[in-house]
């Protein structure tokens, strides 16, 4: 069994990295990527994963950088290929480049015939940072088209409406992206706002409860300190 371990190592390390990352364990997640990433892995997404986390937490572009270049060198498949692009294209929006970005994406979006929800919502959101509302628009509708039950794509197109003052137009894409998911903060977030405009008092603090209990990332565009305003706000904790 030693001699086993001993061998598959890397592989080994990069499973739990990989495994603890997607279920939200990001200290343990590190502590196995960078065994595996130190002992050689061929995992691509062993490497993408420590990019988001040295982006995400240490706020390291150039080490991030540098593991999705080999990442990018790894990859076999064209989900690895879009997993790869995808996060290098938030650490450059993270980074202060969203053209850099939105040249990333678009990039996947001329080579591939097949573009997931996912991509064209991250995508669409791009060119929403950078007003370019029309496009955000047309773009998220494609995800939409892609997977109607994408609920990030509802919450793009509802905070482009929010941003151009159509709060019906946003209440109505805000509801229908919690339907699809439930844990969209910034979604709940917005709707807690509107119906704090309209005076609904029960609807904003149920609203703002809802968005307290989501997890808030820096990919979100509200931030848990003012979620948590809010919340403390109609809660009675201010």
């Amino acid at each position: 069994v030693a001699a086993f371990y001993w061998l598959n190592r890397r592989s080994i390390w990069a499973v739990r990295g990989n495994y603890f990352y997607v279920m939200g364990h990001r200290a343990r997640a590190k502590t196995f990527l960078q065994k595996a990433v130190a002992a050689g892995t061929k995992s691509p997404s062993a490497y993408i994963h420590l990019a988001l986390i040295a982006v995400q937490e240490e706020k390291d572009a150039n080490a991030a950088f540098d593991l999705l270049e080999k990442a990018q060198k790894l990859s076999n498949t064209i989900v690895d290929e879009r997993n790869a692009l995808t996060t290098l294209a938030s650490c450059h929006w993270l980074s202060g480049d969203a053209q850099k970005a939105i040249e990333v994406l678009e990039g996947i979006r001329a080579k591939h015939e097949y573009i997931n929800a996912g991509v064209l919502t991250t995508l669409g959101y791009l060119y929403f940072t950078q007003g370019q509302f029309d496009k955000a628009i047309e773009i998220s509708r494609l995800a939409m088209d892609s997977d109607s039950n994408h609920g990030a794509a509802w919450d793009n197109v509802g905070q482009v409406y929010y941003k151009q003052g159509d709060m019906e137009a946003a209440k109505e894409s805000f509801r229908t992206a919690l339907s699809k998911r439930e844990n969209l903060a910034d979604s709940a977030y917005y709707l807690g706002l509107i119906y704090e405009g309209e005076g609904d008092t029960e609807n904003a603090k149920e609203y703002f409860r809802r968005a307290a209990i989501c997890t808030i990332s820096i990919f979100n565009t509200v931030t848990a300190e003012m979620v948590d305003e809010k919340y403390n706000q109609y809660h009675g904790k201010g």
